[in-house]
């Protein structure tokens, strides 16, 4: 099991090398991180062709009902790695929570995408999955979309095609997040039994015709810098170090006395913001996050007291 034995409310960073079979193992694995409620990062390496080796995985389980569950779930998996919208929300309406802000946090919302009608692309796209008789992957679709010399392409005649060349005004990378996208609105789907070739579904006949109109998303080229400065993430605090590692101390106190981990005082959020707001009297103690009247009856005084006395000091 992921994180098995790892218990540490202090963990800052949770990386996933695959994409999870479903959203209740990611959110529980990646659930590991920032416990002390302090900042932590996720991240996820996606490739759709992963979707189809644990699509693979799935079927070859002799339960009927239990695939139809489990493809299900990894549907709503394929569905949030492709989000294009706030990813908190997507895990909470999976749940069942609606209504909720956007959490300024996530990739989307610190460089959101923006969308246009790609119906043009989509129907270039499915036509030459077509046209090349829906035998090959996404590689090979995209270069015959581009024109590709490519000898083996050639030997199969495919330069031939319709749909040979009509793609080249745009880059084999932002052809493959065209094709992403429309095996995420379920236009396409790839046999992993085959290569993960690329294959039609019965909604892309629609797309075709033209009955059917494709929002996409503009296709992101280039990695969002770590250290970009678009926008600083939510919830940092310029708090005072010295007092931090005051709290810090007393809190290892009350916790070694009462038996407890010591974040189950309070976590290093709550003790950030003490450490910044400096509360001197049991009120302002009362609206630091993580203090209620229960934890301010027990706590509140000690706390109270090495605010007072560093201050003084």
């Amino acid at each position: 099991a992921f994180g098995m034995g790892i218990d540490k409310p202090d963990v800052r960073f949770v990386m996933h090398y695959n994409i999870p079979k479903n959203i209740e193992s990611y959110y529980q694995e990646t659930g590991r991180a920032g416990r002390d409620g302090m900042n932590a990062e996720a991240v996820m390496l996606f490739d759709p062709a992963d979707i189809g080796r644990v699509r693979f995985l799935i079927e070859q389980g002799n339960n009927p009902h239990q695939q139809q569950v489990e493809h299900q779930k990894l549907n709503a998996m394929a569905a949030f790695a492709e989000a294009q919208t706030c990813r908190r929300q997507v895990l909470l309406h999976y749940f069942g929570e609606y209504g909720t802000p956007k959490c300024g946090n996530c990739d989307i919302c610190l460089d959101p995408p923006s969308h246009f009608d790609g119906s043009m692309l989509a129907k270039k796209a499915l036509s030459c999955v077509y046209r090349v008789k829906q035998g090959f992957g996404v590689g090979y679709v995209i270069e015959v979309l581009r024109g590709s010399k490519n000898q083996r392409l050639l030997d199969y005649g495919h330069d031939k095609l319709s749909t040979y060349g009509i793609g080249i005004e745009h880059s084999g990378e932002y052809w493959l997040s065209i094709f992403r996208q429309l095996i995420h609105l379920g236009y396409l789907r790839q046999d992993i039994t085959r290569s993960s070739i690329l294959v039609l579904t019965t909604e892309a006949r629609a797309v075709l015709t033209g009955e059917t109109p494709v929002e996409l998303a503009v296709p992101r080229l280039q990695a969002v810098s770590k250290g970009s400065n678009k926008r600083s993430r939510k919830d940092d605090y310029n708090y005072d170090e010295v007092l931090f590692g005051k709290l810090r101390k007393l809190r290892k106190q009350l916790a070694d006395k009462a038996g407890k981990p010591p974040y189950v005082i309070f976590n290093d959020a709550s003790l950030a913001e003490m450490a910044e707001q400096q509360p001197q009297t049991p009120f302002e103690f009362l609206k630091i996050n993580g203090v209620g009247d229960s934890k301010l009856e027990k706590f509140g005084d000690e706390f109270l007291a090495i605010i007072r006395e560093y201050q003084f000091d």
